[in-house]
């Protein structure tokens, strides 16, 4: 079925004939103001069949100057789109910055840090290096075995424990 559009434009042209056209004319009522837009379009198609042509201007692009500059004036103004501000740090460059950057954490770790030493006799193993007491009166000298693999660091001057003290 067509379209009450279709219809419409084909009641306007004449094409409508018969019984199609009476059932239009029934569906009319209910659009009082299709009779004044049939009329205007039938005045504008006498008027273009008897002024086929425009008349030629005789300054074309003063006119169209004229024109352009009226409808820039009458109309909104667009606004402009924003302007991207240029970045260093795009997401491809931060990606590889953070690559670059565990690789070289990674290469100063394994070139300033030195292996760790494994013994193999204990699996704990503490060194001494160096021992003095804060007060003057205090000795501290360090005895390794290595037979053993034991340090003892002996003190000397330093108050006797008591016998009942409790070792907790």
């Amino acid at each position: 079925m067509k379209t009450f559009e279709e219809r419409f434009t084909a009641w306007v042209d004449g094409r409508l004939a018969g019984a199609e056209l009476a059932a239009f004319e029934k569906e009319l009522v209910a659009h009082p103001e299709a009779a004044a837009e049939r009329e205007a379009a039938l005045k504008l198609r006498t008027f273009l069949r008897e002024h086929p042509t425009s008349p030629r201007l005789a300054n074309a692009e003063f006119f169209n100057l004229q024109l352009q500059q009226r409808i820039a004036a009458e109309s909104p103004r667009a606004r402009e789109p924003e302007r991207r501000t240029w970045s260093f740090w795009t997401l491809p460059r931060l990606a590889w910055a953070g690559a670059l950057s565990l690789v070289i954490a990674g290469v100063l770790f394994k070139t300033l840090i030195p292996p760790s030493v494994t013994y193999d006799k204990a699996p704990y193993f503490a060194q001494v290096v160096e021992a003095w007491p804060a007060d003057p009166g205090i000795s501290a000298t360090k005895v390794y075995s290595p037979e053993d693999n034991v340090t003892v660091l002996w003190l000397e001057g330093l108050d006797p424990i008591p016998a009942g003290y409790k070792l907790q």
